[in-house]
């Protein structure tokens, strides 16, 4: 639609995705560049290998990790970088049954064609079609990973936000969910392995979202810090602050609030018995801030 975007995140692996498809513009990842990252390196680190063999893949894979991290560092271009890295994190959540890291094992292995196919032959369809995805939007676009309470600037005319949701029932904190990607993305320099943890995941990423006694100061000034824009809110049901508490909090910035539900089910998690559960059938809020 030729509109210039800013896109923000606080977990890096989400920043490299939105610098690969979003900021970039032209550049593309070679097929000589492809084959030389899936060709394995006898150079590289063991780190993968030593710390996560059999708790998400195979020892085989992952030492290709560590050969395929080895061979990304010698590309010079952010943006190749930045797609070599996202198809990394595709190849690995095909590759991972259910394709999240909250538990250790393949015990949720269905039998899909995607658990069979190697993390190799995954990269480079992930290479490919990321590839095929990257055109010019016909303005500059730029990808951030930073705090967004820092934001310089505030006057845009439109702004999407997810922010973490806070709730006591159920998990949705990304970073417990893909930290393997979290600290793939920098070879894990970047965060620090909880060893006391069985999925060795790194301790969640502290905001003011992820206390209840901040979460309404940090709505507060969101609000406030982008009063000249449209808000567009995404939030949740089984989560707090509720909706008559948000649309307080958004008139009080000087927005006219509307608000969309919509029926949702959480059907992916760790707990099979929970699948038909009524309690994850929720609603999703769209809150409009106009």
């Amino acid at each position: 639609m030729n509109k210039k975007v800013e896109t923000n995140d606080y977990l890096r692996f989400n920043y490299y995705i939105a610098k690969a498809l979003i900021e970039n513009s032209s550049v593309h990842l070679e097929e000589h560049e492809i084959a030389e990252i899936i060709q394995f390196n006898a150079n590289k680190d063991n780190f993968i290998e030593r710390e996560f063999s059999d708790l998400y893949f195979s020892k085989r894979d992952c030492r290709w990790l560590d050969s395929a991290i080895a061979n990304i560092e010698f590309l010079t271009d952010p943006y190749k970088k930045a797609i070599a890295l996202t198809a990394l994190c595709r190849a690995c959540i095909k590759r991972r049954p259910r394709g999240i890291f909250t538990y250790t094992g393949m015990r949720y292995d269905d039998g899909r064609k995607d658990l069979k196919i190697d993390l190799a032959n995954h990269f480079g369809e992930a290479a490919k079609m990321i590839n095929a995805s990257v055109f010019d939007a016909g303005n500059k676009c730029h990808a951030h990973n930073r705090d967004i309470m820092q934001f310089r600037k505030t006057n845009f005319d439109l702004v999407y936000l997810d922010p973490p949701y806070f709730s006591l029932k159920s998990d949705n904190e990304y970073s417990r969910r893909y930290h393997f990607l979290e600290g793939l993305v920098s070879y894990w320099s970047h965060v620090q392995i909880n060893h006391m943890t069985k999925t060795k995941k790194f301790d969640r990423i502290d905001s003011m979202f992820t206390h209840r006694s901040t979460i309404l100061s940090a709505f507060e000034q969101l609000f406030d810090r982008f009063k000249k824009s449209k808000i567009v809110l995404s939030y949740s049901s089984n989560c707090y602050p509720n909706v008559p508490i948000l649309k307080s909090l958004l008139r009080n910035s000087g927005h006219v609030v509307e608000l969309v539900e919509i029926d949702y089910v959480y059907s992916v998690g760790t707990h099979g018995h929970k699948k038909n559960n009524q309690s994850n059938r929720v609603k999703e809020y769209v809150f409009l801030g106009l």
